[in-house]
């Protein structure tokens, strides 16, 4: 009797070198995006938050190109999606986390808390 892992929620964020232009940064969304698709997940959302300044310097660059991908997931897939955005040479940093909606705070009537 085999146990089904059921697919599970994750949000990657990940930097794509600054050397790039808006076009190659795209081919390398859409690439991340199949890829993930290929592995047998489904891309619920990706927001490109475009050219921003890093906190320090990553091989020798100063900012990159800021992207987060929320998508659906078995578990056991979510390794290869890590290892292909670390031997991609275009992504400088990527990050992989469970996905937890942010809840929007309760006001009172006045719109304090």
């Amino acid at each position: 009797m085999s146990v089904q892992k059921a697919a599970v929620t994750y949000e990657v964020t990940y930097i794509i070198k600054p050397t790039l232009d808006e076009e190659a940064a795209d081919r390398i969304v859409a690439s991340v995006e199949e890829y993930i698709k290929g592995q047998g997940g489904t891309v619920q959302t990706t927001d490109k938050k475009g050219r921003r300044r890093l906190t320090f310097e990553v091989n020798k660059m100063k900012d990159g190109y800021y992207v987060t991908t929320v998508f659906v997931m078995k578990t056991q897939s979510v390794a290869a999606v890590k290892r292909m955005m670390t031997l991609s040479e275009d992504i400088l940093r990527s990050l992989i986390v469970i996905y937890v909606p942010e809840e929007v705070p309760a006001t009172t009537a006045s719109g304090y808390r």
